[in-house]
């Protein structure tokens, strides 16, 4: 019986360790583990967190967008080229949107009389006015 007893000690004792080297592995796996979508974002980069587009008026589409962005020390989160980006402070606080270059390629930027948004226009009329909440 002494034997046979210490064959099951030994057998429990790797069976044991075996155990808590793989719970260490889980552990490490787990904590080195890249972030999930929307947690981190690198510095200097912007991602989309909602998008709401009402076509319910004809001829005429009104979008909300809410973005967050991982910006450096004296930039804001702004527009540049129609996408959310980091943009110099300054131009956010004094409300200089045009300053962004917040239109895309060929078209116009313009400010808005009340400085709460711009528009942005193409050559063919097309208008798109963007106010800031």
């Amino acid at each position: 019986m002494p034997g046979a007893w210490k064959e099951r000690s030994a057998a429990a004792t790797i069976c044991c360790l075996l155990l808590l080297l793989l719970l260490l592995l889980l552990l490490w796996l787990l904590s080195s583990a890249p972030p999930r979508a929307g947690q981190e974002l690198e510095m200097g980069t912007c991602e989309i967190t909602a998008l709401d587009r009402d076509l319910s008026h004809p001829r005429r589409a009104i979008t909300r967008q809410t973005a967050r962005c991982a910006c450096r020390h004296g930039q804001a989160t702004g527009t540049a080229r129609a996408k959310p980006a980091c943009v110099d402070a300054r131009l956010i606080a004094s409300r200089q949107w045009c300053g962004m270059e917040p239109c895309e390629e060929g078209e116009q930027c313009a400010l808005l009389r009340n400085r709460l948004g711009w528009s942005c226009m193409r050559r063919l009329g097309r208008i798109k006015t963007i106010t800031v909440s």
